[in-house]
């Protein structure tokens, strides 16, 4: 099974964004997980997007989550998508 591609859409000084990672870090000891942290300052079209929104939770590029995700949620969304998979 290839890694979830997991994006966090994020800018400096979010805490909420900061938690997500967090979150997602301790969900990545137990799921294939690659992390990529994307600043949405860096492009105008997304900045507008997610200015109001962030952290806003990508997953194999599907947005999933917007502006809140427990731990929870994200391991109940891996394991239906690694259900599907098989």
């Amino acid at each position: 099974m290839s890694p979830f591609q997991i994006t966090i859409f994020t800018r400096d000084g979010c805490c909420l964004c900061d938690d997500v990672k967090e979150r997602v870090q301790r969900v990545a000891e137990d799921y294939p997980i690659e992390l990529q942290m994307f600043d949405i300052t860096t492009d105008e079209e997304i900045y507008e997007l997610y200015k109001w929104t962030i952290p806003v939770v990508h997953i194999n590029g599907e947005e999933v989550f917007v502006s809140k995700m427990a731990e929870l949620w994200l391991r109940r969304e891996l394991d239906l998508r690694m259900e599907k998979e098989k």
